[in-house]
C-alpha cells in the first residue's frame, strides 16, 4: 500500500514535533530553535507588550533570552505533540519565579505552524 504525500509529511511533521518538545520538555529551547525556526519565523502572544509579536530569528530568540533572563524556572512539563496536517500542538505546564515575583504556574498551548521542515511560526494561547 503506497502512503499518500499529505501522510507522510504528517509524519514527518510528527518527528520535528516530537524532537522539538522533547528539546523543550529538557530545557533546551536555544537548541530546538537553533535547530528548526525558519529564519523567518513569526511569533504572536496572546497579550500586548514589546514582544506580542516577533518577525524573525534574531527578534524571536531576542524574545525567548529575555523571557529566560526575567523568569527562573523550576519546572518545565510539555505534552504532546498533536498534530494536524502541517501543524502540532504542545500544551505547556511551566512553574516560574518572576524577577521579584512570586513563584507561579503558567499554563499555555502553542501552535506550531511547519513549512518546508522548519517552524514559521508560533501562536501562544493562554
Amino acid at each position: 500500500m503506497e502512503v499518500s504525500p499529505q501522510l507522510e509529511d504528517a509524519m514527518d511533521i510528527r518527528d520535528l514535533a516530537e524532537e522539538f518538545a522533547e528539546l523543550c520538555a529538557a530545557g533546551r529551547g536555544e537548541e530546538a530553535a537553533a535547530r528548526y525556526w525558519a529564519d523567518d519565523i513569526r511569533t504572536y502572544e496572546a497579550v500586548p507588550g514589546e514582544y506580542a509579536e516577533t518577525h524573525g530569528k534574531d527578534q524571536a530568540l531576542e524574545k525567548a533570552r529575555w523571557w529566560a533572563e526575567n523568569h527562573e524556572v523550576h519546572e518545565i512539563e510539555v505534552e504532546g505533540p498533536f498534530v494536524n496536517g502541517n501543524q502540532f500542538l504542545l500544551y505547556w505546564e511551566i512553574e516560574v519565579t518572576p524577577k521579584g515575583g512570586e513563584r507561579e504556574d503558567i499554563e499555555e498551548m502553542v501552535l506550531y505552524t511547519v513549512e518546508e521542515g522548519r517552524i514559521v511560526e508560533e501562536r501562544y494561547f493562554y
